[in-house]
């Protein structure tokens, strides 16, 4: 088996799915599957419980055959080379591999790829709907800042996704802040949810980064698969019940102050170099026009307070949040000025961004602390 394949093509296309690896994973699973037909090569990575298939078109080939190639080795040698055309030659029998290029040769063994684990076909119920592109990577974008990192309650981390009246749903909070992003299809498609891992979310984003056209996922409650032009990537779901999200989030909020965004976030930036390293505690005072930012660490007698101005109604309110969890929150909203609704001290309060987008809802959810 022999083919021709691009250099660059090949080691950034290899580079991207490397992502897939696990360190832990069986030894089999250090390897991509090489799997020429029709003039085409087929990768595919995997660690057992996400794989990604992606598809090359070649310039020349002869023969059609698959193989396993150690993928350290691999990614090494290629990423020293620069662009260029490489020959791939495959014995079959012995596995091994000789890659020519324009001042040498790499001679390498592989393994036999009957030797590789292929997933079977999704099996149960499935369900099946298109979502654009760049909608999914909004969402996965949006909502990975608030992902839990708690695996006793695995359920939580990773990014809840439904679809429901028309409307697409992406959720992610670890109990001490939440966002949830909703999108308005342009067509109905058919009802679904599922909570999808961190990881899996995470080699997503970055698949969906460049892409346009809609993208299919095909799910059974168990594994999902997401199908691109040239692309398809599969991965295991986690079970269980989502945590009832929306009995969370008040309805109804006594204060409300608009602010410029960028002004706060760096306001808390720089008031947070002073606060407490164990709380990370910063107070918000807002009283009229004014809008106070302070903290202190007893421990060291540092202390630090900013005002900024900001339109505010209602009575004066003084609340406490972690300044790390209020500056992520901050920094995955795109308005130029957000708003800030509460009802006490004691309760959660919700940041929304001042301009409201006709096809996105953007709501952020910061539980309080005790001041």
């Amino acid at each position: 088996m022999k083919f021709l394949v691009s250099s660059i093509v090949l080691s950034n296309k290899l580079t991207a799915m490397s992502k897939v690896f696990h360190p832990k994973a069986q030894p089999i699973f250090a390897n991509f599957l090489f799997e020429v037909e029709n003039e085409s090569l087929r990768i595919t990575a995997s660690d057992g419980e996400c794989t990604q298939c992606s598809i090359l078109p070649l310039a020349m080939t002869e023969g059609d055959g698959k193989i396993c190639l150690p993928a350290d080795r691999l990614l090494d040698a290629l990423k020293n080379l620069s662009e260029q055309p490489i020959a791939f030659a495959i014995d079959e029998v012995t596995f091994a591999t000789s890659i020519k290029y324009a001042n040498g040769k790499y001679d390498l063994v592989g393994l036999s790829a009957n030797e590789y684990p292929i997933s079977p076909v999704l099996a149960g119920i499935e369900k099946q709907v298109s979502i654009d592109a760049p909608i999914l990577n909004i969402a996965i974008s949006q909502s990975l800042f608030a992902v839990s990192e708690d695996s006793i309650r695995p359920i939580m981390t990773g990014i809840y996704f439904t679809i429901s009246d028309g409307m697409f749903q992406s959720v992610a909070t670890d109990a001490h802040k939440l966002v949830r992003n909703s999108y308005k299809l342009d067509t109905p498609v058919e009802s679904f949810d599922f909570v999808l891992p961190l990881k899996a979310a995470k080699i997503i984003k970055n698949l969906t980064s460049k892409q346009t056209a809609p993208i299919t996922v095909t799910h059974n409650g168990r594994e999902a698969i997401f199908t691109f032009k040239d692309e398809s990537f599969r991965c295991r779901l986690l079970e269980g019940c989502y945590p009832n999200y929306n009995a969370i989030i008040p309805n109804e909020h006594s204060h409300m102050a608009t602010i410029e965004r960028e002004s706060l976030l760096s306001a808390i930036k720089r008031v947070n170099i002073f606060t407490s390293v164990a709380t990370g505690c910063i107070i918000l005072d807002f009283i009229g026009t004014c809008l106070g930012i302070s903290g202190k660490d007893i421990d060291f007698s540092t202390s630090a307070e900013e005002t900024l101005f900001c339109a505010y109604a209602g009575e004066p309110l003084r609340i406490g949040f972690k300044s790390e969890y209020i500056k992520l929150i901050l920094e995955n909203i795109s308005s130029k000025e957000v708003v800030i609704k509460m009802c006490s001290p004691s309760k959660a309060a919700i940041i929304l961004p001042a301009i409201e987008d006709k096809k996105i809802e953007n709501l952020s959810l910061i539980m309080p602390m005790a001041i």
